[in-house]
């Protein structure tokens, strides 16, 4: 798969245990098209959403960060680092 636009892909984190592609999918699908999702299972709590467009990536991190999924406040930021896989931020 090729490498995200930069600022097209965000870090997800404080995600309940049981949050599957599904509930991110409800959660970021009006802030634009979402090319991909990733959710960490071990250990579990963070994932990665992209957009195909920076800007809408810009906009979901300003009205998501620290909104309640599942009954926990999560954590968006724009994902900087360049993780191959699996982890990396």
């Amino acid at each position: 798969m090729a490498e995200a636009a930069p600022g097209c892909k965000l870090y997800v984190g404080g995600l309940e245990r049981g949050t599957d592609k599904r509930d991110l999918e409800e959660l970021f699908r009006d802030s634009g098209k979402i090319s991909n999702i990733w959710i960490a299972r071990n250990p579990p709590g963070f994932g990665f959403v992209t957009f195909e467009d920076p800007y809408d990536a810009k906009d979901a991190c300003k009205d998501l960060d620290g909104r309640e999924l599942r009954g926990k406040r999560i954590k968006v930021q724009v994902s900087h680092g360049k993780g191959g896989g699996r982890g990396g931020g």
